[in-house]
């Protein structure tokens, strides 16, 4: 068999996504038993009560399939946020989301701009359906450009991509650039706004992507359960999307691709906004902490409006792997002059300030 001819084109050069370190794989690489593992962007702390409760119900029927169109939970997002249930879309996570998207509007030939960097799954779906990627560099390696970002859109822009806020910076773009933004953007670009980490934010100048959306101009609001609801696992996600797309994705996507334990959870996750902002305020203050600990160490940080910070550092393997030797899995991006470090309870937050200390006590910097 030639598999260069069997597989397609387009899939030369992707590389398979690599998730952080396990943490058995630290255990056996460190020798430490009492592991944080930090690394995935993930809520410290396990589902909702009541999300527990009705997914253990929902076991008892998973020898039926799932309701294929996860219409109760699309019903209930309509009730919260005033949307209509036919421009709302759930999927197995946003990734998948962001795939069906790509697979339903891109040609060859087309350009799809994002910023880098961003979220992994921007390029590879661009490369999967035969577009070009067109990657605008954040300034300063952390922050939004939105005028670079606008100046790269061109006739064969299809997508834009914005994540706000920005994995793995943690930055945001404000209202008004992105206003601003919004009125030089063509009417031929798709702007899809991957909001996956807007519960945690506290910025008053923060732009709610589902401001904008108004299910007829080209825009697209994506969220999930993974992050702030503590769903990762189960793998749900959400988005407003414009009817015809709605229709598009519904054409394209796998049947039941979102399983009933997971519907069940996120339905139940809606109803305890008040553990929400309980999580919102303990991110917040544990994040407060790092910062504390990261300005005493002498360690740059980026402000950060989600569960994670990113820290500035030139010897990224040395202290990646330092801090492997303590116990505390954070994620590397390869030589990038940074390190992204999740946001965990308070015994995790004091573990990996003491961490950092012992990295630089062998290290003498960071």
């Amino acid at each position: 068999m030639d598999w260069d001819r069997m597989i397609r084109d387009e899939i030369e050069g992707l590389v398979p996504y690599a998730p952080g370190l396990r943490e058995e794989q630290v255990r056996e690489r460190s020798g430490r038993d009492d592991i944080c593992k930090l690394s995935s962007n993930e809520s410290p702390y396990g589902p909702f009560p009541s999300a527990i409760e009705a997914m253990e119900r929902e076991l008892r029927g998973v020898n039926r399939y799932p309701e294929g169109a996860s219409l109760a939970l699309r019903e209930k997002l309509s009730a919260i946020h005033g949307v209509p249930v036919e421009r709302i879309v759930a999927g197995n996570g946003s990734n998948e989301i962001l795939r069906l998207i790509a697979q339903a509007v891109l040609r060859p030939g087309d350009e799809v701009v994002y910023p880098w960097p961003s979220f992994i799954v921007y390029p590879t779906v661009t490369q999967m359906f035969g577009a070009t990627k067109v990657p605008v560099p954040l300034v300063g390696g952390a922050h939004y450009d939105l005028d670079a970002m606008l100046a790269a859109v061109t006739d064969r822009t299809r997508l834009v991509f914005l994540c706000n806020p920005n994995n793995p910076t943690g930055t945001i773009y404000t209202r008004e650039a992105f206003d601003a933004f919004l009125d030089r953007v063509p009417e031929h670009v798709l702007l899809v706004l991957d909001e996956a980490y807007f519960e945690f934010v506290a910025d008053a100048a923060y732009p709610d992507g589902l401001a904008y959306f108004d299910g007829e101009r080209p825009i697209v609001v994506l969220r999930t359960f993974s992050k702030i609801y503590s769903l990762a696992g189960l793998r749900v996600g959400y988005g407003f999307v414009p009817e015809p797309l709605r229709h598009a994705i519904d054409c394209i996507r796998e049947p039941f691709d979102v399983n009933s334990v997971a519907q069940a959870g996120a339905l139940a996750s809606l109803d305890d906004q008040a553990e929400v902002e309980r999580r919102r305020r303990e991110n917040q203050e544990q994040k407060t902490y790092l910062y504390s600990g990261f300005d005493r160490l002498g360690i740059e940080w980026v402000p950060s409006e989600t569960n994670f910070v990113w820290i500035r550092t030139e010897r990224p393997v040395e202290v990646f792997e330092g801090l492997l030797a303590e116990g505390v899995i954070v994620r590397a991006f390869g030589t990038t002059p940074a390190l992204r470090v999740g946001v965990g309870t308070p015994e995790e937050s004091r573990r990996t300030i003491e961490a950092f200390e012992a990295v630089i006590a062998r290290l003498g910097s960071v």
